[in-house]
């Protein structure tokens, strides 16, 4: 290792850099979140008629990066498949990060913080919200877990205080692959029933005719599975640019591969059997339902539907392109793009048509005459304020820090315990199998 290069637990300039910018982003989302406590949710685009808006959009982005990350860390598992064993552990990692963002979006969409003790002391098991709640901090915790499962015997033979006692050996070693596979067992429903509730959510107000479908909740696994898989690669190229780790092109291209065939699914067959019955049911005219069905009706659609599906799925079916990391690269960004601007469609939109059309509508509860409201509305019209966008910017770099401390304090990729010094001999659990080794120049974090 060069002197450049810095120590396998400790940060070079450019990543000092880079924990310093997340943690003043972060200061500046507490600073604004402290601002919007004094004044109240008035300082948010929230009203009466948009009761949900930034904190909650980002909220079901990110339960859905959470939920994808970890069934497709757990599947090859719970298979006995060490195909993808290489960056098992950094999916996990990934999904307590974004667990942990969506988690902490849920404090200030509810105005005041200590309204969460509700969950706790007086829950209604009859909301859909009290079961999302709980399972959220159950998938929180069983992921912290998780994570520590999948790493505890690298960081035991790292020698770090981390492994609580664990001893690095080989019968250990093959006890934890018989235990990941029922931590596997257990994080598949988990992870699939967070986002089903999620989606249930919105499935089950039927005052929402764009959000009344059984299919909502299908959308929300598949769209899991999609952004899950892309920040999946999207974080594993960049460690194998800016870390220790070296990720083989090869399962780039079979990852990208399966990333097609999710968005594929998502964009060409559930959207369209989720929209067809509504534009249908609408409108018993030929261009009128050809035109709702395929064209749509907003630019979060077409952000949606072209941005996030049909440019990655171009870069993506070409064989020749799929072998380049940065085709599969680019496509893994746009399909998180398209994601949450399915977030924009599915929220912002669905608070446009109010469920009370005759005037004066529905009061926004902005502004106050003497007697009462005075601002009636029969549109719904939302824009986030610079408040919520630094409370969820701070959140999300939150969720960056924590990624970040991850990667470089834990062993997220095997065999990365000893950096350059030999592993003990074992199976093929303990190296990166098939999927990326340990670099010995120590990577370019300089």
């Amino acid at each position: 290792m060069s002197n450049a290069v810095a120590p396998p637990n400790k940060f070079g300039t450019r990543g000092k850099a880079w924990v310093a910018a997340l943690s003043g982003l972060v200061l500046v989302g507490l600073v604004a979140w402290a601002y919007q406590l004094s004044q109240g949710l008035i300082v948010t685009g929230m009203d009466n008629v948009f009761s949900w808006g930034l904190y909650i959009m980002l909220f079901v982005f990110f339960v859905g990066l959470s939920a994808g990350g970890l069934i497709i860390s757990s599947v090859p598992k719970f298979f006995h498949s060490d195909r993808y064993d290489s960056i098992a552990a950094l999916g996990v990692l990934v999904s307590f990060a974004c667990i942990v963002v969506a988690g902490l979006l849920i404090l200030p969409d509810l105005g005041r913080p200590t309204r969460v003790v509700g969950f706790f002391l007086s829950p209604d098991f009859r909301s859909p919200m009290v079961w999302d709640f709980a399972i959220v901090v159950l998938y929180g915790l069983f992921c912290a877990v998780y994570f520590w499962l999948l790493t505890r015997r690298d960081l035991a033979a790292r020698g770090s205080r981390l492994a609580f006692g664990v001893q690095d050996t080989e019968a250990g070693r093959q006890r934890d692959r018989k235990l990941s596979f029922w931590a596997a067992a257990i994080a598949i429903p988990l992870a699939v029933a967070l986002h089903s509730v999620t989606g249930w959510i919105f499935a089950l107000q039927i005052g929402r005719g764009s959000w009344f479908s059984p299919l909502v909740a299908p959308m929300f696994i598949m769209k899991a599975l999609v952004s899950g898989l892309a920040l999946m690669l999207v974080t594993a190229i960049l460690a194998d640019r800016f870390t220790r780790f070296k990720l083989s092109t090869e399962l780039v291209s079979e990852l990208g591969k399966v990333l097609g065939v999710f968005v594929a699914v998502h964009i060409v067959y559930l959207v369209g059997a989720e929209r067809l019955p509504h534009a249908w049911a609408a409108n018993f005219d030929f261009w009128t339902i050809t035109s709702g069905f395929l064209v749509g009706d907003t630019v979060s659609f077409w952000l949606w539907t072209v941005v996030g599906g049909v440019i990655p799925l171009a870069l993506l079916i070409v064989p020749s392109l799929r072998t380049r990391v940065w085709a599969v690269f680019t496509a893994s960004v746009f399909a998180i793009i398209g994601i949450l601007f399915e977030g924009v469609n599915l929220i912002f939109t669905g608070y446009t048509e109010l469920n009370i059309g005759a005037a004066p509508g529905v009061t926004t509860g902005t502004e106050y005459s003497g007697i009462g409201s005075n601002i009636w509305s029969t549109v719904g019209v939302y824009t986030p304020t610079v408040i919520e966008l630094l409370v969820s910017l701070g959140l999300v770099a939150f969720g960056a820090l924590i990624l970040t401390l991850g990667l470089r304090y834990f062993p997220a990729f095997p065999g990365s315990a000893l950096g350059e010094e030999a592993r003990p001999q074992s199976t093929g659990d303990t190296t990166a199998a098939d999927g990326g080794e340990v670099r010995t120049d120590g990577g370019t974090d300089e």
